[in-house]
């Protein structure tokens, strides 16, 4: 872990340590510190895996997402393929 790292964990620790996860995750968001078009890609590239590992085709499996989360099909195959270090 960086000192960046550090340091941000303690920042945030000392000044929204009493919120819930949820609104410690909103407020970051809010401020700038999330950036919420790679949760958005993160999202879908998880939807898709899920989809795989349930036996559906890649590309069925991104039809789906496209229709889960009402983006278009190349908003998707951009999320799968363009944004590859986004990954749990």
């Amino acid at each position: 872990m960086t000192r960046y790292e550090k340091e941000l964990i303690r920042m945030i620790g000392m000044r929204f340590g009493e919120l819930a996860p949820q609104q410690l995750v909103e407020k970051l968001t809010r401020i700038g510190v999330i950036d919420i078009t790679l949760c958005k890609v993160l999202t879908i590239r998880e939807f898709v895996a899920a989809l795989q590992k349930n036996g559906m085709k890649k590309i069925d499996a991104m039809w789906m997402a496209s229709e889960q989360f009402a983006c278009t099909y190349e908003y998707v195959r951009k999320c799968m393929y363009y944004y590859t270090d986004v990954n749990l």
